[in-house]
């Protein structure tokens, strides 16, 4: 199951406005992702090309609001469709705490995917701590979801984050029932003196449920910052969770 999140309208804003918002955070990225997908029933793999946006924009008092989204298109044995995704975050600092909820809205291959949940960051000297617990439903498919993940961020500088995380989901629908697990590992670096920054991430995702799913993912890319410093950023709440790690890949 491949589900993109919807967001086109939250992408595109962040991509236009970045420039006009020159007090807020935020970035706007491409990649390619190779993944590779094992059952009992056979395997596939497959590329798919990824552009993504995410921007912090200060609300009242100690409030913050994040969109993030992307726009996934793929041509392969895995997935042949574009689509859209996103999500919409409120959230307000605490001293040195992040705590908000988040919202997220999907249409992928004719079925609509929506999810909410509640988040927290926990922000020291070098290291970054986020968690959340999220719920949602396919309408199509008429099935609930249901995730928990958390995330390690290690700051070597300001500019080179190191980061791994790990998932659960479920997805709750009578004779759909399925429960996935996913880890990951990555990080980014910011070019000095320069906005540019590359990064790379790679998951291992597993399900007995789902034929015995074994899948293997990697993303590699380029990203711009506008704002500030690759903490900076991650302190600002531009980097809180984007709709396609939600659900981890059971929905991806």
């Amino acid at each position: 199951m491949k589900t993109k999140l919807f967001a086109a309208a939250a992408i595109l804003a962040v991509a236009v406005s970045a420039p006009a918002f020159a007090q807020t955070v935020g970035s706007v990225g491409a990649s390619i992702n190779y993944s590779n997908i094992d059952t009992r029933l056979g395997s596939a793999d497959g590329t798919s090309a990824n552009f993504d946006g995410s921007v912090a924009l200060p609300a009242a008092s100690n409030w913050t609001l994040t969109l993030n989204g992307d726009v996934n298109v793929s041509d392969n044995d895995l997935s042949d469709q574009t689509v859209a995704q996103g999500a919409a975050h409120l959230t307000t600092t605490i001293n040195d705490w992040r705590v908000g909820g988040f919202t997220a809205l999907s249409r992928p291959a004719n079925d609509t995917v929506w999810g909410v949940g509640a988040e927290a960051s926990k922000y020291l000297d070098k290291v970054t701590l986020t968690g959340l617990v999220a719920y949602g439903q396919s309408n199509d498919l008429d099935v609930d979801l249901y995730s928990a993940r958390g995330e390690a961020r290690y700051f070597v500088t300001d500019d080179f984050r190191l980061n791994a995380g790990v998932g659960y989901a479920k997805l709750d629908g009578g004779a759909n029932d399925a429960d996935l697990w996913d880890v990951n590992v990555g990080g980014e670096y910011k070019f000095a003196g320069s906005g540019w920054s590359t990064f790379g991430k790679y998951t291992h995702a597993e399900s007995k449920d789902l034929a015995d799913l074994k899948a293997d993912t990697v993303n590699v890319g380029f990203r711009y910052t506008f704002g500030g410093s690759l903490k900076t950023r991650d302190h600002s709440g531009a980097d809180l969770v984007d709709a396609a790690t939600l659900f981890g890949a059971l929905t991806r």
